[in-house]
């Protein structure tokens, strides 16, 4: 009788566990070898695992999930369990995980095989197939590991798919887009989970991460217990302070960041400048970030990088309050040449009459039939109100300044971005916008020396910032009536 009460309830508890990977979760012992280990160890579904569960679940079907993290935080644990789970309760799924190598493809089955292996007996599904790279459960699925080639998991069709490692992997544009057929055609799901790589200044891995709508990161803090003092402990440790840096970020911007030894900006000034984030207070027409209104007598400047008619390029305008050098507001967006005129107009006026510059460059590029660039139709449109004053002109050796906007060359482009970084370092400028840092921090100098974004990245409102920044020094806030006093400022 007791025999068959246990029967029951072991059937019972199975078909609950089948229903709930969470719950399987209680079960769960991974290998935690020595020195540091006892052998076996009880897997912890820490809070940011759960986030990280409810992430992966909320993934529609043919689509991909990104995940950059910190090493060390019970991530491949999770991917091993969660397919351990559906490769048991799953008929006919199909698991493929693609790793670094040979190596590394092996040690994940023999991860799964030992999560396997220390289920209670009621909880274990036969195995009909059990090698190096493959488990295949009786009435259930399969688990197969294969190194990252352009080959990898080709012909195949895809339950769900973890691409381990993938900053590490030399052909993972490649192997991706070899893998997507497996998911699109089937309906399945695909997890790109990676540390980033501390050797390579961009990578593919990145830029889909960067590009993506859905993504999800996690930090060295996210672990319980993890500290300041730990972190600091961990890196006097660190043979190469790069890597750790790397291999454990604390936020998102660090992560993605090139090495330090190729930003073109002090890297910790820009870190520093995350106290000074702060959401807008609000968004204007979907298009323009206000974290603060101007307010009577008050002086703003705006400097504004523009697309100047090119597909795919974005267009921003920054504007800085002139006595304090904080960013009042942002205007970003893909938008025609006549819409960003109008947009930086309608900013100019808002904030005062600001002044304005605006880069100069792809004179008489056409979109959607239109010739006119920006600057031109700005110059144009202030003409028609007097306010030519409030937007900075150049000469062309002419001797004077006929020639609206800024012209960004081999002599001026250099000196903007020195002293703007001077300013980044000095702290004298406040960027309240967190995608703003982030391109800060991917302005690298490429391998001629050359400032510029890192493969993949923007630098659409860094060359904003600088322009704002720059009009400092020719900023007119002449009256727009004659009379009225004239007052040219000379910095902020």
């Amino acid at each position: 009788m007791m025999e068959q009460v246990l029967l029951s309830e072991n059937f019972l508890e199975r078909e609950i566990i089948s229903r709930d990977l969470i719950s399987f979760f209680d079960y769960v012992r991974i290998p935690d070898p020595p020195p540091f280990g006892n052998g076996t160890a009880v897997f912890e579904p820490w809070p940011h695992i759960l986030r990280l569960h409810k992430a992966v679940e909320s993934v529609a079907p043919g689509r991909t999930l990104p995940h950059l993290k910190a090493r060390k935080l019970g991530v491949t644990s999770y991917f091993e369990a969660r397919f351990v789970w559906m490769a048991q309760f799953r008929k006919g799924s199909f698991l493929p995980v693609i790793s670094q190598g040979e190596v590394e493809a092996k040690k994940v089955i023999a991860d799964c095989r030992f999560i396997w292996d220390h289920l209670p007996e009621h909880l274990r599904t036969d195995l009909l197939v059990d090698n190096a790279t493959t488990l295949t459960f009786k009435d259930g699925g399969t688990i197969q590991a294969f190194p990252a080639t352009s080959k990898a998991g080709r012909s195949y069709t895809g339950t769900e798919v973890l691409v381990d490692e993938a900053d590490f992997h030399s052909e993972f544009e490649s192997s991706y887009n070899a893998l997507l057929p497996l998911i699109q055609d089937s309906g399945g799901k695909m997890f790109v989970v990676s540390t980033a790589n501390p050797d390579v200044l961009d990578s593919p891995f990145r830029q889909l991460y960067q590009n993506a709508d859905n993504r999800f990161f996690l930090g060295y803090f996210e672990r319980p217990n993890r500290t300041d003092r730990t972190y600091l402990q961990a890196l006097e440790l660190a043979s190469d302070i790069a890597r750790f840096e790397k291999e454990n970020p604390k936020n998102e911007h660090e992560a993605l960041a090139p090495p330090r030894t190729r930003a073109f900006f002090d890297v910790d000034s820009i870190e520093q400048m995350d106290v000074d984030l702060i959401p807008p207070r609000d968004i204007l027409r979907g298009l323009v970030s206000v974290w603060q209104y101007p307010v009577t007598a008050g002086r703003y400047i705006i400097g504004a990088d523009t697309a100047w008619g090119k597909t795919g390029s974005y267009n921003c305008a920054t504007v800085v309050d002139w006595q304090t050098g904080n960013q009042v507001a942002e205007l970003h967006g893909r938008l025609h040449p006549d819409e960003m005129a109008q947009e930086v107009i309608d900013l100019h006026k808002m904030y005062n009459h600001a002044y304005m510059g605006l880069e100069r460059a792809g004179e008489g590029q056409e979109r959607d039939g239109d010739s006119v660039v920006v600057v031109d139709k700005v110059a144009q449109m202030l003409q028609e109100c007097s306010c030519r004053n409030r937007l900075y002109y150049h000469d062309r050796n002419t001797g004077t300044p006929t020639t609206p906007g800024w012209q960004t060359d081999g002599k001026t482009r250099p000196v903007m971005l020195a002293e703007f970084g001077e300013a980044i370092r000095n702290r004298l400028i406040v960027i309240r916008c967190r995608e703003g840092i982030g391109e800060l921090l991917s302005f690298i100098r490429n391998e001629q020396g050359r400032p510029q974004a890192a493969k993949g990245a923007y630098d659409d409102r860094v060359m904003a910032y600088a322009l704002a920044w720059q009009m400092r020094k020719y900023a007119s806030f002449t009256s727009l009536s004659p009379t009225r006093k004239v007052f040219v400022p000379t910095s902020f």
